[in-house]
């Protein structure tokens, strides 16, 4: 297929790609519940993960004994498809000629650029996983008007509720997840409730907050989803609403991460991308700043995750 004029004359900017890839936004929170991983192809193949692949295996060998083997486990595979994603801002020459520092605009728009596709792709992960439909019955609970959380009145125990969910993911994989995503709203309400209050009134602990339901619950690694959305400029809405997911994630560092790791999902980028680049119009009166990413996400041990949705019923 032959390339578009345009295509031919862009650019790739390794300074603005740079700044891209190396950006992140505290108030998303997708990544941390499926860990970007790169792979080389749009097209290709991801296992997927059985409960045999979370198992601790005993691999103590007493002297002159025999070695310590294991069946081998079926490789089940499961083939994903990046898509391309792009947006771009255009700025006239008049803008650059009128800057004191014209740099410091091009990496403000890249930002601007990166925030907006990194948006989509968190609204994207949020929708999946805040889905009902998208997990097993028993790894789910659809919190009723009797029991929501922010009905103070009634006797419900939050902290049984998640326990409960804990539970019922180690039944599954015979490991607890070691991660949480919750809601701002359910967070809200979990850190006013007088059911946890009540835990704490003669420990010390001034104000409740993620590190104090860390140590609660034992799950390691708890975010809250701060990030809105709007589709009309105005109004907002939560892009995590209340809803709390628990998780078995893949706890290595960015290095040594890969898609052969049992986890819950995780999100497949094509290598090199975020990729920034520029071009040209109206004769040169007009440079084009562009951001492309290219991925997919995918859930490859669905038996790794539980959803507690609905948790709020008052206005």
């Amino acid at each position: 297929m032959s390339l578009s004029r345009i295509d031919t004359l862009r650019m790739v900017d390794p300074v603005l790609t740079t700044i891209a890839q190396g950006y992140s936004n505290a108030s998303l929170v997708a990544d941390l519940l499926m860990p970007v991983v790169q792979v080389s192809k749009l097209k290709g193949k991801i296992p997927l993960f059985g409960r045999e692949a979370f198992l601790t295996r005993d691999s103590n060998r007493a002297l002159r004994a025999q070695s310590n083997r294991i069946p081998p486990s079926e490789l089940t595979l499961a083939e994903f498809e990046t898509i391309e994603r792009d947006i771009e801002c255009a700025i006239d020459y008049l803008e650059e000629e009128e800057s004191p520092d014209y740099s410091r605009i091009e990496q403000r728009i890249t930002k601007q650029l990166v925030d907006s596709l990194l948006l989509s792709r968190e609204k994207d992960v949020a929708d999946y996983v805040q889905n009902p439909a998208n997990f097993d019955s028993g790894l789910k609970l659809v919190i009723d008007s009797n029991n929501a959380f922010d009905d103070y009145s009634n006797n419900t125990d939050p902290i049984k509720v998640i326990r409960d969910a804990m539970i019922a993911v180690r039944n599954r994989i015979a490991r607890y997840p070691n991660t949480m995503i919750i809601g701002d709203s359910s967070y809200q309400t979990l850190i006013s409730h007088p059911t946890i209050i009540e835990r704490i009134k003669y420990s010390g602990i001034t104000a409740i907050n993620t590190q104090y339901l860390s140590e609660v619950l034992g799950i390691p690694n708890i975010y809250v989803g701060l990030s809105v959305y709007s589709t009309d400029g105005s109004s907002f809405t939560d892009v995590w609403s209340d809803n709390i997911i628990l998780a078995f994630v893949d706890a290595n560092d960015k290095s040594s991460r890969s898609e052969y790791n049992p986890s819950y999902g995780y999100i497949l980028q094509r290598e090199g991308k975020p990729e920034i680049d520029t071009y040209t119009e109206n004769g040169g009166k007009i440079k084009v700043i562009r951001n492309t990413d290219n991925y997919c996400f995918k859930v490859t041990a669905p038996d790794a995750a539980y959803l507690i949705s609905n948790t709020n019923h008052s206005s």
